[in-house]
């Protein structure tokens, strides 16, 4: 019984439904079909092409991971599901690319809406209103679940769904501790594989996720004791805002010029809320919305920023590369705020640099190469000056 929920979203209701029902698959398959056909087979090419074929056209800044979703069920490599959970919270294109899946297959639609544009200074503080007013939202995205799937959300399914995620989130964590070592022991192309389980296929993919891990974190651990790295010692370290889903090649060239990138904004995030949840909610949707509004993701600007400015301090970084994704209305306004305050308020470096992480057609490795080169040639002199 399949059933599907747009990326970035809400994770939440999608975990509690999976702890509710084995018989329930709860995926994200537009970033599924990324990540195989794309970063691994290179593939990925005639799923978007057929999506821009069913609604979503060339030329007109629609996000390319939107067209995976509607090609790949166009193709039939996606099976219509019976039930899509859309938000608009973070993705404002994300709940309209459902709607065409409706229009094309009739899938009903539970949808969350809230409000993610805080004032700037917000955060990490936020309004009991809005835990309110999203923990409504959820639970109505919840109670139409129930009744389309036939199921009973169990009582304990948050905290079920919490116990079911702790070893992925401690592994995630003790990853990232080891990516704090001179050189990096592996590069961050492969780390944002195994996070990206939690957001695409939030049961078996990451009970499968803590097993890769339990594997990958010794020989991690044996590699950071022989000195043995992605890239060479001393290398300057930077923070990338995500890596690049459909082509490798594209985080590759940052490590290829000589950067390391020991962490990126989205290996925080699903690392766990920068910040304690506050409050006491009893709601299914209330508990949800308590716990994603203490991530900075969902306050706006100034929240994600603070996530770099944590990232500069724990990864000891030389400098930050904002590869925004240009037809993302969230990401794209990241792009040149993050730049500013992050060069005055670390005094490190940012290279803002437009991409399409979702599909390599236009911005590929070789295009991006020259500014990349430019950047790492900078921190170089600069941290040779200051040795």
């Amino acid at each position: 019984m399949p059933q599907l929920f747009g990326f970035p979203s809400i994770l939440g209701p999608g975990l509690m439904l999976s702890a509710s029902s084995k018989d329930l698959f709860m995926t994200a398959p537009d970033m599924v079909l990324d990540h195989t056909m794309g970063q691994i087979f290179n593939k990925l090419t005639p799923i978007l092409e057929e999506g821009e074929k069913n609604g979503l056209p060339p030329g007109h800044a629609l996000c390319s991971l939107w067209q995976a979703k509607i090609g790949g069920t166009v193709k039939g490599m996606i099976p219509v599901p019976d039930l899509a959970l859309a938000s608009s919270y973070y993705c404002d294109m994300g709940s309209k690319a459902d709607d065409l899946v409706t229009a094309l297959y009739g899938v009903p639609i539970a949808y969350i809406d809230g409000v993610m544009d805080s004032k700037w200074g917000e955060y990490p503080d936020y309004l009991p209103g809005r835990v309110h007013y999203l923990g409504g939202q959820i639970n109505q995205a919840l109670e139409k679940a129930e009744k389309i799937l036939d199921i009973k959300l169990t009582s304990d399914a948050w905290e079920k769904s919490q116990k079911d995620s702790e070893a992925f989130i401690n592994n995630l964590l003790k990853l990232l501790e080891l990516m704090k070592a001179d050189p990096v022991p592996v590069s961050v192309v492969e780390l944002e594989l195994l996070e990206a389980l939690s957001g695409t296929s939030t049961g078996r993919g990451i009970q499968d996720g803590i097993k890769a891990m339990e594997i990958l974190i010794p020989e991690l651990e044996e590699r950071v004791k022989a000195g043995v790295g992605a890239t060479e010692k001393g290398a300057p370290r930077v923070m990338t805002w995500v890596g690049h889903c459909t082509d490798p090649r594209v985080t590759r060239l940052v490590e290829d010029v000589g950067l390391a990138v020991p962490l990126t904004l989205t290996l925080s995030w699903v690392a766990g809320p920068a910040v304690e949840p506050k409050g006491n909610y009893t709601t299914p949707g209330e508990i949800i919305a308590n716990s994603e509004l203490a991530m900075g993701m969902y306050h706006g600007t100034d929240g994600a920023i603070k996530a770099f400015e944590t990232g500069a301090k724990v990864m000891k970084l030389d400098g930050f590369i904002m590869n925004y994704l240009y037809n993302c209305r969230p990401d794209a306004t990241l792009s040149h705020t993050t730049k500013k305050y992050l060069e005055e308020n670390t005094g490190l470096p940012v290279l803002s640099l437009e991409i399409d992480c979702f599909d390599s057609r236009t911005y590929s490795a070789a295009s991006l190469r020259t500014k990349v080169e430019t950047f790492a040639e900078m921190l170089k002199a600069k941290k040779k000056s200051a040795t």
